[in-house]
């Protein structure tokens, strides 16, 4: 029976991985199965590098205890210099500094560190098991977490050491102590109770010059009822009729921690911030467990110093007689009665987000300005987070982890609303399904800036070692595409993951300048008088770079992706392959043919090295091809697709390049076997490279069933 060709070209692999696709819908240019290969946005594929210990690498004088949490943070504009950038490194209850800019990392750790066991907050949660949040703010680093209290640390540039101040938060005291019937009758009539002279006292009677009478209805401020003459009058007080509205209380400020009223009961809270954002020129603090402060989001006034940090409250008092206004610079509290358990805070565009675990809040000022007198509060999103280490900023874009998937916030314009978008749903939702709720408490994240992919950390759903990243899930913002990584474990004594940082290459130094009135130093006292200069560079190409406990004495160091050997550790062997859609080259019914599969190639190698008795390419490549037939798992036979051909004779004189006529390879594979459908699989070989460009299939169809 005569056949009618098929022509099929695949050079294209931009979709990544897809799991949320039938066989009978798969789409074009995507991966039914993948491990370890990175995707170009030119669309080719390639298997990712090893994981090596960084250049020069050293080991820290840290042993970190097998299973211990480890954090890693970024602390920008150091000291006001604006690349001047440390990474923050907390090792359960201890913070470490290093210096991102300088090579090695691992060699560039500051003797200081900080124990977060200094600051409990002694409400039954470890410092060592809460990880921490921070931002910046002129300059200095603002620490939070739900175990201790908050402090702000300084870094002083030229003796190179730390300084911590533990923040004071003050809040005024706008609760009526009342209970609500008392508030709501009783309060408009006289009364005696010690809730009542509280109030009383806080409405402002008795203080600021008013008279000491507490019984008086607190319908109206005391000065309402002055004489001609200046002085209070109760006859005169009498006589306003104010309707069915109390005063304005608030005149008491307040320990937020620890509100200690007149007469009554201490009213304790134990929880202690879990998140911080700089926003607006101001500190934002949340994420306080606890039933009746859990929605609240607590900023400081406009801050020029970092005094001012805590002070969450309206600087002229709301009962004053004289100035009682509310300043668009006061500090105070935005209240969201229904987030439930709040988890991060981040400034996008001219809002600031609120996640919690049972939503999305969008804080926002009036004309993209925020003031203390005008915000508005926007429920975007039903769908909160679950772990806030989950979260980056993808070019601009918030994306976390939620309950149900990977969501990002989409935002049009600075004036229009953010939206909630799950990325997951049409493309590796299965995928996602399978990491354990356990391990997903443990996931960490990346973003690398400029190549803007996502790397989210997690270990293996069977992994015995808490916080050990045997994975790595990967988000190409540019192609819109997933794709899996896992690391491999050494035979014995394995190294492993533990956190990770990106690396610009940008940088700050500082250097000492003698300060001169012509051709004269300047003395102070005996001493030359100096000045601290800083120089701007760049070193080096940007990267991830990986926190490593090393296996063999447990100290820490760091790690990049970028061994040529293709071996993890240096000796691990790790699998590299993916897996093309299901091709029905065009009908499902008919049974069809591909006798030959010709495939595409880039060469790399780059030059020889001598081993001693001839020479051997430097990263060479090696691809080996299956295909599978009628939806079958199996495979056939691996074949060799990666093949040189008339290589040039070693120029001895010139190791760097073997001379290869072409940079691609391509290669006419035989194919056995027949069905409905056509599978097929790239596989790498051990310690060698592959980069695939695309492949083209020959196909036959018989013209009937």
């Amino acid at each position: 029976m005569a056949q009618s060709l098929i022509q099929r070209t695949v050079n294209t692999f931009v979709k990544g991985l897809i799991t949320e696709a039938s066989e009978l819908t798969f789409p074009e240019n995507a991966s039914v199965d993948e491990l370890n290969c990175a995707l170009s946005l030119d669309g080719t594929r390639r298997r990712r590098k090893a994981l090596t210990y960084e250049a020069d690498h050293v080991l820290s004088d840290i042993v970190v205890p097998e299973g211990s949490l480890v954090h890693t943070l970024d602390w920008y504009n150091v000291a006001g210099q604006a690349n001047l950038e440390f990474l923050v490194v907390q090792v359960g209850a201890t913070v470490y500094f290093y210096e991102k800019a300088l090579e090695p990392l691992s060699g560039n750790k500051f003797a200081n560190s900080l124990n977060l066991n200094t600051f409990s907050a002694n409400n039954n949660l470890s410092p060592s098991e809460e990880r921490i949040q921070v931002t910046s703010l002129n300059g200095q680093l603002v620490v939070a977490s739900a175990a201790i209290e908050t402090f702000h640390v300084e870094f002083d540039a030229v003796a190179k050491t730390f300084s911590t101040t533990v923040i004071n938060f003050k809040e005024r005291d706008f609760e009526w102590q009342g209970s609500d019937n008392e508030v709501t009758n009783l309060y408009f009539s006289s009364g005696s109770s010690t809730e009542r002279t509280y109030d009383a006292k806080n409405v402002g009677w008795g203080q600021g010059g008013g008279p000491a009478t507490y019984s008086n209805p607190l319908t109206h401020a005391w000065y309402a009822g002055k004489d001609a003459n200046g002085s209070f009058s109760q006859t005169e007080w009498s006589e306003v009729y104010t309707g069915s509205s109390l005063a304005s209380n608030g005149h008491f400020v307040l320990d937020v921690f620890n509100k200690q009223r007149e007469g009554l009961t201490a009213e304790v809270e134990t929880a202690r911030f879990r998140t911080v954002a700089a926003y607006a020129g101001r500190v934002f603090f949340a994420g306080l467990d606890s039933a009746k402060n859990s929605g609240k989001v607590y900023f400081s006034r406009l801050t020029e110093r970092m005094a001012d940090v805590g002070n969450c409250y309206q600087v002229y008092d709301p009962t004053s007689e004289i100035i009682s206004d509310l300043l668009d610079t006061d500090g105070g509290v935005v209240n969201i009665p229904d987030a439930h358990n709040i988890r991060m805070l981040y400034v996008l565009g001219a809002s600031l987000l609120v996640f919690a675990e049972n939503g999305v809040w969008a804080v926002a000022g009036v004309d993209n300005v925020f003031r203390a007198t005008e915000y508005a509060i926007t429920k975007i999103a039903d769908t909160g987070i679950v772990n806030e280490s989950t979260f980056t900023i993808g070019g601009g874009v918030p994306i976390w982890w939620s309950k149900t998937g990977i969501y990002a916030i989409k935002q049009e314009g600075n004036l229009s609303t953010p939206t909630a978008q799950n990325l997951t749903i049409q493309t590796i939702q299965s995928f996602w399904n399978k990491i354990s709720n356990e391990k997903k408490a443990q996931v960490i994240v990346e973003y690398d800036r400029i190549n803007q992919r996502v790397y989210w950390f997690y270990p293996d759903n069977d992994e015995a070692i808490d916080y050990k990243y045997n994975n790595i899930l990967v988000l190409d913002l540019n192609l819109q595409a997933f794709y899996p990584w896992r690391i491999e474990d050494q035979d014995t004594a394995t190294s492993y993951v533990m956190g990770m940082s990106y690396y610009s290459g940008l940088g700050s130094t500082s250097t000492e300048t003698e300060v001169v009135n012509g051709l004269d130093d300047i003395i102070n006292g005996s001493d030359n008088v100096v000045a601290t200069l800083y120089r701007d560079f760049l070193q080096g190409d940007s990267e991830i770079k990986v926190l490593v406990r090393d296996g063999a004495t447990g100290k820490m160091t760091f790690a990049t992706f970028n061994g040529a050997n293709y071996l993890d550790w240096d000796e691990a062997n790790y699998k590299s392959f993916a897996e093309a859609g299901y091709d029905f080259m065009g009908d499902m019914t008919t049974f069809k043919t591909a006798p030959y599969v010709t495939t595409y190639m880039r060469v790399t190698e780059d030059g020889y090295t001598f081993n001693g008795i001839g020479y051997d390419f430097i990263n060479p490549s090696s691809c080996l091809m299956s295909v599978s037939w009628n939806l079958y798992k199996l495979t056939g036979t691996p074949r060799e697709i990666y093949r040189l051909k008339n290589v040039p004779v070693v120029d001895s004189d010139n190791l760097s390049t073997i001379g290869y006529p072409t940079d691609t390879i391509v290669t006419k594979s035989k194919v056995r076997g027949r069905g409905r459908s056509m599978k097929i699989r790239f596989d790498s070989a051990e310690g060698k490279d592959f980069h695939l460009v695309g492949y083209e299939v020959i196909g036959a169809k018989n013209n009937g069933y």
